[in-house]
């Protein structure tokens, strides 16, 4: 056993290791399994803010959240939080704006006015 999966096995248990069928898996896959559990580790590690949006403001590019931090959404995003509407739960974190019970993020960055 490699130590990635050594370490994969520790941190999710034998039971869930097996169901992954980890020795069944090339290794992109494997790569792209190792990369979604390192973001999660990250996101845990070094959390940013969690909040819901308060308002969007013009056409999706303004960011008002409930804990009073405020965010400006790259223009070819702002469809996408205009969507979300206010009330989404959100994650902010290392620049990106995670809608958390979709699982869909866009990069922002402090609003400076």
């Amino acid at each position: 056993m490699s130590a990635e999966a050594d370490a994969l096995t520790g941190f999710l248990g034998p039971d869930v290791y097996d169901r992954l069928s980890w020795t069944a898996l090339n290794d992109e896959q494997r790569a792209a399994i190792l990369c979604v559990f390192r973001l999660g580790l990250n996101a845990g590690a070094a959390s940013g803010a969690i909040a819901a949006i308060d308002a969007i403001l013009a056409d999706g590019r303004v960011v008002l959240c409930e804990d009073g931090t405020q965010w400006e959404a790259r223009a070819e995003d702002a469809h996408l939080v205009e969507e979300w509407g206010e009330g989404a739960l959100v994650a902010i974190h290392r620049g990106m704006l995670y809608r958390l019970d979709e699982w869909e993020a866009v990069e922002v960055e402090p609003l400076r006015l």
